[in-house]
């Protein structure tokens, strides 16, 4: 089998790159084990790897020589993780529609294939939701994204969908809330101003919360994305109940929960001054507070349970990259 991931320098890509290789095998259409024999990184950077498995391209995704070598290397999977997130897109929105749906126009022409529809893997957002929204939101709430991000994944995810239905590829979307937590350095997007409280403070440094003390987000641990995402590609297409779409359920948590977490979990006290951003804020406050889904039960799609399992999860990250990075003796 061979499988493409997009943006797969990126937080999540980098995680589902180790995950895959760890694993070695992904489900193909008649639901059977199959063994991963390549995979192709795409990326304008990528990080080195000495994996034989893997072949590397460090290119442009809306350049059309990239989207001609995808066509021709034929991947069984994607998982296509390339975009340009919230405060990117606000700042540039005619840009970041070039990566977020152009470049997918593109990625489903180069893949596509009605004898073998190739399986395509979509983080969509909890940002195609927005306005005023009740405590929970499902899967099926009604969307009125409030960014252009929010807007950009909202169309991603028809477009995926009218792919399916012409049978070119079998697209799966999970909608995901504030991933953390990202190693850094920082990005300055929504998701890495709240991971920035959870690596400095297990760093012992002093940090700065851009949202008020009572401000509740729905977050997931990367490790529990990646998880997700694999369970999703290997789900029996009945388990999706005829959609395509659905929310990855998150832990609800203020940002004194998130402090509590760290007063516990880290070995020091942690310093954080609240400094509320207003223009975070009317971001955050436009997202769903209660992010659940019906559907995700019958596939496997799981929630982190604790605020401090997501802490622990980034504290294994760090050991695991100082034990790569320190030379044997």
């Amino acid at each position: 089998m061979r499988v493409l991931i997009t943006g797969a320098g990126g937080f999540i890509g980098t995680t589902l790159t180790a995950a895959l290789l760890q694993g070695g095998v992904l489900k193909n259409a008649k639901g059977e084990s199959e063994t991963i024999d390549g995979v192709l990184l795409l990326d304008t950077y990528l990080p080195p790897t000495s994996d034989p498995r893997i072949t590397r391209m460090q290119a442009d995704m809306s350049d059309r020589e990239t989207r001609a070598a995808i066509a021709a290397w034929k991947p069984h999977s994607v998982f296509h993780l390339a975009a340009v997130l919230t405060t990117a897109a606000e700042d540039d929105p005619a840009a970041a529609l070039v990566v977020n749906v152009s470049s997918l126009a593109g990625l489903i022409d180069a893949v596509g294939n009605k004898t073998a529809p190739p399986r395509l893997i979509f983080p969509s957002s909890i940002a195609v939701f927005g306005g005023l929204l009740p405590d929970n939101v499902d899967d099926d709430h009604l969307q009125k994204p409030q960014t252009s991000y929010g807007t950009h994944k909202a169309i991603a995810e028809l477009m995926l969908a009218d792919a399916t239905r012409h049978g070119v590829v079998d697209a799966r979307a999970l909608r995901l809330p504030i991933v953390l937590v990202h190693p850094g350095p920082p990005t300055f997007s929504v998701s890495d101003r709240i991971a920035g409280m959870v690596r400095d403070s297990v760093a012992g440094r002093p940090t700065v919360c851009p949202l008020r003390p009572d401000t509740r987000v729905p977050v997931i641990s990367v490790d529990t994305v990646v998880r997700n995402l694999i369970t999703l590609h290997d789900a029996d297409t009945t388990a999706l109940r005829g959609k395509r779409v659905l929310n990855q359920p998150a832990l609800t948590v203020s940002m004194e929960d998130v402090v509590a977490a760290l007063n516990i979990v880290t070995d020091v006290v942690p310093r954080v001054t609240f400094e509320p951003d207003p223009e975070l804020k009317k971001i955050v406050d436009g997202w769903p507070k209660g992010f659940i889904s019906t559907r995700a039960p019958s596939v496997g799609v799981v929630a982190d349970k604790t605020f401090d399992e997501i802490i622990m999860s980034y504290q294994r990250h760090l050991g695991s990259a100082s034990k790569v990075q320190t030379p044997a003796a």
